[in-house]
């Protein structure tokens, strides 16, 4: 959902007569940290969908303390740039992230009936058994499922997931985000103008 925000608020950014030059303004020092967590995450999504891999396994072992690191360093980089107002927005949608998270063994919340509409192979299998590191399935029990991953996107989309409603605030963040640094100062969030 982050990079179709990306790509689609880039492409707006242009066609609304933005520039790319003006990412300058960001801070640079603590970006990073932002951008290093985001890979962390990422990179625990993936090694999770190949867990059939023994070795990934050791790694895997580790997903809850690599989770807290990675979310340590995306609110540096949030925090240390809420100068621009649409990071309010990611900063909202990263903190429903992070309470579901926490208050659920530092695994996602996911309806495990979404997922068979999403057609990712084994992910429900690998849950039920346990066998997952990063997702758990919502039940009775859960802690505030509203916020876990219920929100399905299934074909005709073309990248069949499922996301939580902090996903898609963060991902509207992102998109006025990048029209804020692209138009400057009266950008998306002084309204849309083509």
């Amino acid at each position: 959902m982050f990079i179709e925000a990306i790509l689609i608020s880039i492409i707006i950014g242009f066609v609304r007569g933005g520039k790319l030059r003006r990412f300058k303004v960001i801070n640079r020092k603590t970006m990073w940290t932002l951008l290093l967590g985001m890979v962390i995450q990422y990179m625990l999504i993936f090694l999770n969908r190949i867990e059939e891999i023994g070795s990934m396994s050791k790694i895997l072992s580790y997903s809850k303390e690599m989770l807290i690191i990675s979310y340590g360093l995306i609110l540096i980089g949030i925090l240390t740039n809420l100068n621009f107002k649409s990071l309010w927005t990611v900063l909202a949608g990263f903190i429903m992230n992070l309470l579901v998270i926490a208050a659920n063994g530092w695994k996602r919340p996911i309806l495990l009936e979404g997922i068979k509409l999403t057609n990712i192979e084994g992910l429900k299998e690998m849950i039920e058994m346990g066998k997952n590191a990063l997702y758990t399935p919502i039940v009775e029990s859960t802690k505030f499922p509203i916020l876990g991953d219920i929100i399905i996107f299934s074909k005709p989309y073309p990248i069949s997931r499922i996301i939580s409603l902090g996903d898609l605030i963060i991902s509207f963040g992102i998109f006025a985000l990048i029209q804020e640094i692209m138009l400057g100062e009266d950008s998306f969030m002084g309204g849309l103008r083509f």
